[in-house]
């Protein structure tokens, strides 16, 4: 035995192997949530896009996760912050889509700018509206549904706003709002998007799970709008993105794509 083999502590080993179990538990633990997580996936081949719609707003609506997402929902994060201050001027319009209960509305009104604020839930309005008056910020507010029709005019703003694509189903609506939100921004304008990026495999981003969803759909009657990236999260659906994929629906509704923060989930898109 060499001398520096002798110096090694017994508690050396002791330690490596509590290291070497926890990754071994970390491992078993994310396959475990995987499958448990299953069944609540089938429900986006069970229900139809109405009903998986219907579940989503239940959730979003509701008083208590109206109250928790604004005691949770307090700020910006760095990221959202540093590019607020790098492409919206302080004297701008800003139109922000789906604001929940407001985080976003007292950022952008703090800075001075204009701000018309809309989300599909009366709640989560509600909420966002008593914050802007308590913080004293002459926001505006509508209730108006991303997947419907913008009650807005065109050209009508310098900025959009948007920290919930992901939530937009299937890929033909999520075109159709990108095409109106082209609308109401103004020429030059930009649009400040974030998105789920799906970070597996850019191919199958849930792995096995997604192989076997898309096979189950050729026979499930119900889901035919089901898409690779579609995930069900507590009720509500969550769809992930490919690079490709968005980049795609960007380039279809015709803006151009100024800065990409891929691995972030962000965008900053620009009408010509």
């Amino acid at each position: 035995m060499t001398s520096s083999a002798r110096q090694i502590p017994f508690r050396y080993y002791v330690g490596y192997s509590l290291v070497a179990l926890t990754r071994l538990l970390r491992r078993v633990l994310d396959q475990i949530r995987r499958v448990v997580a299953l069944p609540e996936q089938l429900a986006l081949i069970i229900w139809t896009p109405r009903e998986i719609a219907r579940s989503s707003k239940a959730n979003w609506d509701s008083c208590s996760y109206v109250r928790g997402y604004a005691r949770l929902d307090q700020w910006l994060d760095a990221r959202e912050f540093a590019l607020v201050e790098r492409y919206f001027s302080k004297s701008g319009s800003v139109l922000n889509l789906a604001c929940g209960a407001g985080r976003e509305v007292l950022l952008l009104g703090r800075r001075g700018m204009s701000v018309i604020a809309c989300d599909w839930s009366p709640g989560m309005i509600a909420e966002a509206r008593r914050r802007a008056q308590d913080a004293k910020l002459p926001a505006r507010f509508a209730v108006a549904d991303l997947m419907q029709d913008l009650p807005y005019a065109e050209n009508a703003f310098d900025y959009l706003y948007l920290s919930g694509y992901g939530y937009l189903f299937p890929r033909w609506r999520r075109v159709r709002f990108l095409r109106q939100a082209h609308l109401v921004l103004k020429p030059g304008g930009v649009f400040i998007i974030a998105f789920p990026p799906a970070r597996e495999d850019p191919g199958i981003p849930a792995g096995p799970s997604e192989w076997l969803f898309m096979r189950l759909r050729r026979w499930a009657p119900f889901n035919r709008a089901y898409e690779p990236g579609d995930r069900c999260v507590g009720g509500t659906l969550v769809h992930y993105f490919r690079s490709a994929e968005l980049a795609g629906e960007f380039q279809e509704a015709e803006f151009l794509v100024k800065e990409w923060l891929w691995d972030e989930g962000y965008a900053v898109l620009v009408k010509l």
